[in-house]
């Protein structure tokens, strides 16, 4: 017997939503404030002991041996750690390209400085990091390699040495008549681009307690995890344990951006504790190792870039060549962000043909790691900056040059060259909405006056695609098989009319539980107040992925629709016994189930579902008395990935312009953000204050990017950044508060029509603040073509100009 899954709604089944597309005050914020809420460093289990790791103060080097006796003798102690440990009980870990992993701790060799060696599990961190000292460690140092041009010659040091080489990728992808396009174009214009490494660095740094059951040779891990089933599934495979013996239990965090994989934090803790009998270790990364060695270091890239157009602005052909410097292994995933642009490869623009020639390269730094974005920040940079380019060598405004290539709203939706396809966008409405919010000509009118007075100002205007819920097929030429991303919810009624939804996701800052009480109440019409949202950790909560890839809004409104669907349909066969009328002629609308064809014969839905849990009597033959329902939520329509990659990969594509003014201070060098104006559409605005906050914070790593932040590696591949004195990252007084407006263009392919924007705003800060570092450079003939553009940078550009 087949069992029929209800369409997917696109509508609420009331007349006026009370709740979603509007303000609302979020459920989580009370606990947040009060303190009442339980992060991993506040929970302390009985018998539990503390990590802490000793690291590699060398880039590249041989172990040859490594003495734990003294440290093992220290009062306090319970077990020591060593790569020997590592390879006796666990596996390498998997990486993307495949081959280029490490255990957990170190075995054979180091590979960059902060690798840990050996790690300890004592009374308290304080006699563990002890005991570290105790800890002697004998390497061969070997030649350290640090560039990654250096690193791709035949005579370089390997950092793998089975691998006979230090590329990790090498392909070239071409979608269109790249070389006719170029050989027919008016006007080929080229630059090279250098962006420098950045990265997450959230208020809270990874940590967990990792409790091996020694009995059930299983594993329980608690911690400040983004993504607790894939971690999971990551641990059964490196540890040798089943899948259905890890239980990930995520707490609530502060933040992640992609920084919170914390994977050898986790197998550290984890073996420290099968090692010392089954007691619990907790391991909390403080801010010096996150910074050293911890999933925080993204897009060391190195770029050139070509652009073909025509006599009248037309862009026809875009080629791009990367050199990814993705450190020294593949563990942290950092090759994922060299795959997504592949999703908006050719941004918001009807550029016919494009090439990608990209390398993958490993070096001795830390290995690279997701960040918010997830690889187009950069290359959105390199495109907008390449528009601009091309505007001034014509002689047109950078707005006029963008609107003469966007792609048209009756040709959405729009597949790219590189194969993704666009569900929607109004690029040149976002773009006349924002220069009416700026007033462009009397911006530009006020550029020109204080130009008169030698003032360095300039104003970006840069239009970006922010591709939203992602699917596994984005990544496939890396190495990450895969079609559909499971986001799974269960909703469940108690007697008394109130209702629990189970997700399979923790707080860490963007208001999804808030998401998930609106649209519950709306769909039921019942109060916020009546919904609570817990979270299932791995063990039991229906398959699902949590945030990441700008997909959680999306995604948890359609398991959620999907859920009320089913219960849906189980209200309305009770309601047809209790109300006497044809199942076909029960409808569920505002609240009530309701006949048809006699409207002042309803039910409420609190009702129906008590009567399921009181009278079971009363219930059609053989229904379960059970007003719940699961339903596990995937984008449609995702396909294969072809030999060149080409696939539907994101579900959405969101679109944002930003106009920003800026000035630089000719003695120092300093930007002043002196103006920032944004215009967004990510369709239906569900929350329209948490996409607000997303904007917002999307604003400040980008400046960040832009203008601050860098970790910084000498010659010898030490790194130079240690703390927050040596990583810049900016403050309020940094970072603008954009005046914004907002354009809804509804996707046609997701619930209620919303589109991902979590990652927002980082998608075109940097592009739109260095296109006005360089508008304002411009009288001067000098451009920045690397980030961050510091005010040393920009000090140096326009003094060696003189």
């Amino acid at each position: 017997m087949s069992t029929s899954i209800p369409k997917l709604p696109t509508e609420l089944p009331v007349d006026s939503p009370r709740f979603i597309g509007r303000e609302v005050n979020r459920i989580e914020d009370p606990g947040l404030v009060t303190g009442s809420v339980e992060f991993i460093d506040n929970l302390t289990l009985p018998g539990m002991l503390h990590c802490a790791i000793l690291r590699s103060p060398h880039p590249h080097a041989r172990i040859l041996r490594v003495d734990t006796r003294a440290a093992e003798q220290l009062t306090g102690v319970a077990a020591v750690l060593t790569g020997e440990d590592a390879k006796r009980w666990s596996n390498p870990a998997f990486t993307a390209p495949a081959g280029w992993g490490a255990y957990c701790l170190a075995v054979d060799k180091v590979r960059f400085v902060g690798e840990p060696v050996a790690a300890v599990a004592a009374s308290s961190r304080y006699v563990a990091e002890d005991a570290l000292e105790l800890i002697e460690v004998e390497y061969e140092l070997l030649p350290p390699v640090v560039d990654p041009f250096a690193a791709m010659t035949p005579d370089s040091a390997l950092i793998f040495e089975e691998q006979g080489s230090n590329v990790m990728m090498d392909r070239l992808f071409q979608w269109g008549e790249v070389d006719r396009v170029f050989a027919e174009a008016d006007h080929v214009f080229t630059e090279k681009f250098r962006w420098n490494r950045v990265g997450a660095n959230p208020t809270e740094t990874f940590g967990c307690i990792s409790h091996w059951d020694t009995v059930q040779n299983s594993l329980t891990c608690r911690g400040a995890y983004q993504t607790a089933n894939f971690i999971a599934l990551g641990r059964a495979a490196t540890l040798n344990l089943p899948s259905n013996k890890v239980r990930i239990i995520s707490h609530p965090h502060g933040g992640s951006f992609g920084g919170k994989g914390g994977p050898r934090g986790t197998d550290i803790s984890s073996l420290l504790s099968r090692k010392a009998g089954g007691r619990p270790v907790k391991y909390i990364e403080d801010r010096m190792e996150y910074l050293l060695a911890g999933n925080s270091q993204a897009w060391d890239r190195f770029y050139e870039a070509a652009i073909a157009v025509k006599a009248d602005g037309t862009v026809t052909g875009f080629k791009l060549k990367l050199v990814d410097d993705l450190g020294g292994t593949g563990e942290g995933y950092g090759s994922i962000s060299a795959a997504k642009p592949l999703t908006s490869f050719t941004g918001c623009y009807r550029i016919e043909a494009a090439q990608y020639d990209l390398k993958l390269v490993a070096t001795n730094k830390t290995p690279a790691a997701p960040y918010r974005g997830m690889g187009p920040p950069p290359h959105n940079l390199v495109l907008e900056s390449m528009m601009d380019l091309a505007a001034r060598h014509l002689g047109l405004d950078p707005a006029e040059i963008r609107r003469r290539n966007y792609i048209r709203p009756e040709q959405f939706p729009y597949t790219i060259p590189s194969g993704n396809e666009y569900d929607s966008g109004q690029y040149e409405k976002v773009l006349d909405e924002v220069l009416a919010l700026a007033d462009y000509p009397a911006l530009r009118e006020e550029q020109r006056l204080a130009r008169e007075q030698g003032r360095l100002v300039g104003i970006g205007v840069v239009s970006t695609v922010e591709p939203g819920v992602f699917d596994w097929n984005a990544y496939a030429i890396v190495g990450m098989p895969g079609i559909g991303i499971p986001e799974g919810v269960s909703v469940v009624f108690d007697i008394m009319g109130n209702i629990t939804v189970r997700v399979g996701f923790t707080l860490e800052g963007q208001g999804q539980y808030t998401l998930a009480a609106q649209l519950i109440a709306d769909y039921f019409a019942v109060d916020m107040a009546q919904v609570q949202v817990e979270y299932a950790h791995t063990g039991t909560a229906p398959p699902h992925y949590g945030p990441g890839g700008s997909r959680l809004g999306v995604s948890l409104s359609g398991a959620i629709l999907g859920a009320c669907g089913k219960l849906k349909e189980k209200f309305c066969q009770v309601a047809a016994v209790l109300l006497q009328a044809p199942v076909e002629d029960i409808d569920l609308a505002n609240g009530d189930l309701v006949v048809r064809s006699a409207p002042e014969r309803r039910m409420p839905a609190p009702q129906v579902a008590a009567t399921m849990l009181s009278r079971s009597d009363l219930l059609p033959s053989g229904m379960e008395p059970s007003p719940e329902a699961t339903y596990v939520w995937t984008a449609a329509d995702r396909t294969e990935p072809d030999d060149q990659g080409r696939c539907k990969s994101y579900l959405t594509a969101a679109n944002a312009t930003h106009v920003v003014m800026v000035e630089i201070d000719r003695e120092t060098g300093t930007t002043k953000i002196l103006k920032y104006f944004i215009a967004d559409d990510c369709g239906t605005r569900l929350n329209p204050t948490t996409v607000d906050g997303q904007i917002q914070g999307g604003v400040a790593q980008g400046v960040g990017a832009a203008l601050l932040e860098e970790y910084v590696y000498d010659d010898n591949g030490q790194p130079l950044v240690s703390t927050f004195v040596d990583y810049l990252m900016p403050t309020i007084h940094e970072v603008p508060f954009p005046k914004k407006v907002a354009v809804e263009t509804p996707s046609p392919f997701t619930p209620l029509g919303a589109k991902g924007c979590g990652e927002g705003a980082i998608h075109t800060t940097p592009a739109a603040v260095i296109c006005a570092i360089n508008d304002a450079l411009a009288p001067l003939g000098i451009q920045s073509r690397e980030t961050p553009a510091s005010p040393h940078r920009l000090w140096k550009l326009i003094h060696q100009r003189g």
